[in-house]
């Protein structure tokens, strides 16, 4: 057995990705109501995970210069995509209070949430590792 944590960085990932969460609600109202546009829901729902994979990424090849391995990389971007659900399903909460419920209506949550979830751990696993890259490359002159 390792001290070297399965998943390193959760806590760093959760804590930017609640950040950009809050920024994007924040930007998202502002725009509407004093500019009248909205910002597209996808961009707000696979955004915050790539902001989050990215800063991890960056941190891990700084701290420990290396990219993480192939099984590493994807166990790490399983478990943050188990997180990105996890805090999908405290929030959801505050969208259906909004919504007048339905069967269909809960039914496209279901499935917006399962594609969503399956998404991030694709955009986790690539920015998790372009991050690291960006980092161990250094700046560009």
């Amino acid at each position: 057995m390792t001290d070297t944590p399965r998943a390193p960085y959760l806590g760093r990932y959760l804590v930017v990705l609640i950040l950009v969460m809050i920024g994007f609600a924040v930007l998202g109202w502002g725009l509407l109501r004093f500019a009248g546009i909205a910002i597209p829901g996808g961009a707000v729902a696979i955004v915050p995970p790539m902001v989050a994979a990215l800063h991890v990424g960056q941190t891990w090849g700084r701290e420990r210069g290396e990219i993480p391995d192939n099984r590493t990389a994807w166990r790490w971007s399983l478990i943050a995509g188990l997180v990105f659900l996890a805090l999908q399903l405290v929030t959801l909460p505050l969208v259906l209070a909004t919504l007048t419920l339905s069967p269909d209506v809960i039914q496209l949550f279901v499935i917006l949430i399962g594609g969503t979830t399956i998404m991030s751990v694709l955009v986790h696993r690539f920015f998790l590792t372009i991050g690291a890259k960006g980092a161990i490359a250094g700046p560009r002159a």
